[in-house]
């Protein structure tokens, strides 16, 4: 899903003062003035989109026996799995009973974001077991039950995240503040990420359509960490992900390699 312009999304006109579109949210103006915040999260949600459209067949791809190969995958498994649960809590924590005391006409909303945070973590915590048990004995019983249930969240994901940015984000954008959005930023940032941070920042880099790359890179990372990243970094994302991605015999094609989704 491409994600609407942010000054469509959130009701802003340049130049004119507009009310949200019918979504339950607050009668209130929105001034020409308003930050459209959550395209912050547009961009994690891109990212969410392509690792776990992908991560069935990154399951699928292991050879059965092949328990090295299924160890580098298990652990890529839980750091995407962990990294999707803090985001979901923080969401949690940050956004819903503002939303609810602020937009009380949108509680429909909100008890919808609830659940669907609800099944996806119940799905996850299915698989993330099931993953311990896989990486040791890389059987193919339970990669196939480990690949099915990855097959449902990445549904019900693409579902959920859908439903936010069209029914909350707009509704966010009115009602939170520049400093309320600083202090969520500062929140995730205090998180430990489950996973090697030029490994993180690669994938997230990747997860921009190549056309916005460069003015996304140049916009969002300081110079020091541009540096880092292209004298280090992306070779270890690489490596990193070169050794996940590689497949067992004859599974996903000539390449060997499962691709990476644009």
């Amino acid at each position: 899903m491409s994600p609407v312009p942010p000054c469509v999304r959130c009701g802003c006109v340049a130049g004119m003062t507009t009310r949200l579109p019918s979504t339950g949210a607050p009668d209130r103006a929105v001034t020409p003035g308003t930050t459209c915040r959550s395209d912050e999260v547009v961009v994690i949600h891109r990212l969410f989109r392509r690792l776990f459209a992908e991560a069935p067949a990154l399951v699928r791809g292991v050879a059965p026996d092949d328990t090295s190969h299924a160890k580098r995958v298990a652990k890529h498994l839980h750091g995407i799995i962990a990294l999707l649960h803090v985001h979901h809590r923080t969401e949690d924590e940050y956004f819903w009973d503002v939303m609810t005391d602020r937009a009380p006409a949108c509680g429909l909303h909100v008890e919808l974001m609830r659940r669907q945070h609800g099944a996806v973590s119940d799905r996850l915590d299915v698989a993330d077991a099931l993953v311990d048990r896989w990486a040791y004995r890389a059987d193919a019983p339970t990669a196939a039950r480990i690949a099915a249930e990855l097959d449902e969240v990445d549904r019900l994901l693409l579902e959920h995240l859908a439903d936010e940015e069209r029914e909350a984000f707009p509704v966010l954008d009115a009602i939170l503040s520049d400093a309320e959005w600083d202090d969520i930023h500062k929140h995730a940032q205090r998180h430990k990420p489950p996973m090697p941070i030029f490994v993180l920042l690669g994938l997230m880099i990747d997860s921009v359509p190549e056309s916005e790359r460069a003015a996304w890179v140049a916009k969002e990372l300081p110079a020091p960490i541009r540096v880092a990243y292209r004298t280090v970094g992306r070779r270890q994302y690489e490596r990193a992900i070169a050794r996940v991605r590689a497949i067992g015999r004859g599974a996903a094609g000539a390449s060997g390699v499962v691709p990476a989704m644009a």
